[in-house]
């Protein structure tokens, strides 16, 4: 197994919450990509949190690699799964608040 696998999965994470965030963006316009890079960097330091809960835990001398980017992309997922979940909810409000 090649030592940099751990590597291309935290960079991987890291450019996918970008592209998500991007795609998502209802312009293209530069504060609104300036807003979705900052947004994935937030999503991607929880993702950082949940690992060093974990290097904690174990150790840093016992801690897999392999195992703390597994997690640093669990987190990033769900720290995005999170936010569109309450951007859904938000931009539902505010259209319930437009309608009435």
């Amino acid at each position: 197994m090649s030592p940099l696998i751990p590597s291309f999965i935290v960079l991987g994470s890291l450019l996918i919450t970008l592209v998500i965030m991007i795609r998502r963006a209802p312009d293209r316009k530069p504060a609104t990509i300036v807003n979705s890079v900052i947004m994935s960097a937030l999503c991607f330091v929880g993702g950082m949190l949940i690992s060093a809960i974990y290097t904690r835990a174990v150790g840093n001398e016992n801690s897999n690699p392999f195992i703390i980017a597994v997690l640093v992309a669990i987190g990033t997922f769900g720290a995005l799964a999170i936010y569109i979940k309450l951007d859904d909810k938000q931009k539902q409000v505010r259209q319930q608040g437009n309608n009435d």
